[in-house]
């Protein structure tokens, strides 16, 4: 990408921010993200882009480097959800989330790493969703802390399936280190590991831990859909031994 000019310094500092808005911040960022990478992206090229000195982000988007990742993972799935999505069936409603939440992330698979970390910080945000989820689980039967138990149970399945997925990016075939991977994996004992043997031709780069594309090259979106299927069978379980 072709940097901007150095800007003038009579447009910088608070006076430049007038205008600048945390969701203009937020756009800003991700879209850096998007065509530079997670590992590229500072406050300081982020700045570059607005315009502005970096404090002036800092004034928009929190105090610290973290404070803007939670902005910018709250915003990546901030609306995913609304009440005219939710279902008589809470299972739809389950499945619904889980495949928009996929879908969403896959549009800005560099910044995926940001969604285990920061999530936790950035609730109000996500208020609508939450919410949906939590009337989708009491409408199953749970309660009390089973609610609470279930809903972090559905937000765990959410979010580390498609992080661990989209894990990965920047290893390059015929790569020194993808030809160590290959040739590690292909040492291994049979003796040892023979299911992991017998198995890694259908596993290779289709399961995780045995492979080295990211999921935007190299989906997984069968295996999902059974991850969505087996939580729901699950909820629907503890609701039985509950009751």
């Amino acid at each position: 990408m072709t940097e901007s000019p150095a800007p003038d310094k009579r447009r910088l500092g608070r006076a430049a921010a007038i205008g600048l808005t945390r969701e203009r911040v937020v756009e800003a960022a991700i879209s850096l993200i998007d065509e530079e990478g997670l590992a590229a992206f500072s406050v300081r090229a982020l700045a570059r882009r607005l315009n502005v000195f970096p404090a002036a982000l800092y004034w928009h988007a929190g105090g610290k480097k973290t404070d803007l990742f939670a902005e910018i993972s709250g915003a990546l799935i901030a609306g995913l959800m609304s009440p005219d999505d939710f279902s008589d069936d809470w299972r739809e409603t389950i499945r619904l989330l889980f495949r928009r939440f996929r879908s969403r992330v896959h549009e800005h698979p560099n910044a995926a790493p940001l969604l285990g970390p920061s999530i936790r910080s950035n609730g109000a945000p996500n208020a609508p969703w939450i919410e949906i989820v939590l009337t989708a689980l009491t409408q199953a039967g749970f309660k009390d802390q089973g609610l609470i138990d279930a809903f972090n149970s559905v937000v765990g399945a959410l979010e580390g399936f498609v992080t661990i997925e989209l894990a990965g990016q920047g290893a390059v075939e015929g790569s020194d280190w993808v030809r160590t991977f290959d040739a590690d994996l292909e040492a291994l004992d049979a003796s040892q590991f023979p299911l992991l043997k017998r198995h890694l031709p259908e596993m290779y780069n289709r399961a995780f831990v045995t492979r080295w594309k990211s999921g935007d090259a190299a989906p997984l979106e069968e295996s999902y859909n059974f991850l969505i299927e087996t939580l729901i069978l699950g909820l629907e379980s503890q609701i039985s031994r509950s009751g």
